[in-house]
């Protein structure tokens, strides 16, 4: 798809059409790459063929079918900003929500730990006891297994039983 874009970015420069141009320019993969697809794939459909199409397809009409597609690639654009937007509020809403610290931090505080502590079992661990010939003993995996197991339990779990607790405390009213 790399191709395509290459072509369709030159089209939509020589055309000077700017939200197409700068959204086949920032292809990267991941979102920027989902957008470039969406576009490449409202360009096709302006132009009437399928996307593999659009190399084969004369100027003049791939140019006419870049215009015809510029309002739309604008609102996929917007839908992304107010996507990102949204995902930003709430982030930001639950660092905000009041209370102490402890009440939000708890979550990202063990997975920094247990991701350190996974890392050290697994990867550090060996590799210093090779490196430097010291026998530092191994965490027992098991345990370190519980323990995640505990912490996703809570994490993913919590939230739904302190709901279902509150939702038959208030039936029972």
């Amino acid at each position: 798809m790399s191709a395509l874009a290459s072509i369709l970015l030159t089209a939509a420069g020589d055309l000077a059409v700017p939200i197409i141009k700068k959204l086949l320019g920032d292809k990267l993969g991941g979102a920027g790459g989902e957008i470039a697809g969406k576009v490449i794939d409202a360009i096709a459909e302006k132009a009437g063929v399928s996307p593999e199409a659009l190399p084969d397809l004369p100027a003049g009409d791939l140019q006419e079918a870049i215009v015809a597609a510029e309002p739309e690639a604008a609102d996929i654009l917007m839908q992304h900003v107010e996507s990102q937007r949204l995902m930003n509020e709430t982030l930001k809403a639950e660092i905000d929500k009041g209370g102490p610290t402890w009440t939000w931090a708890w979550r990202p505080g063990w997975m920094w730990l247990l991701a350190f502590v996974w890392l050290y079992a697994l990867i550090l661990r060996p590799l210093t006891n090779a490196a430097f010939g010291a026998s530092i003993e191994a965490i027992d995996l098991g345990i370190l297994m519980t323990l995640t197991g505990v912490f996703t339990g809570l994490y993913m779990g919590g939230h739904t039983a302190l709901r279902g607790i509150e939702k038959w405390k208030g039936e029972r009213r």
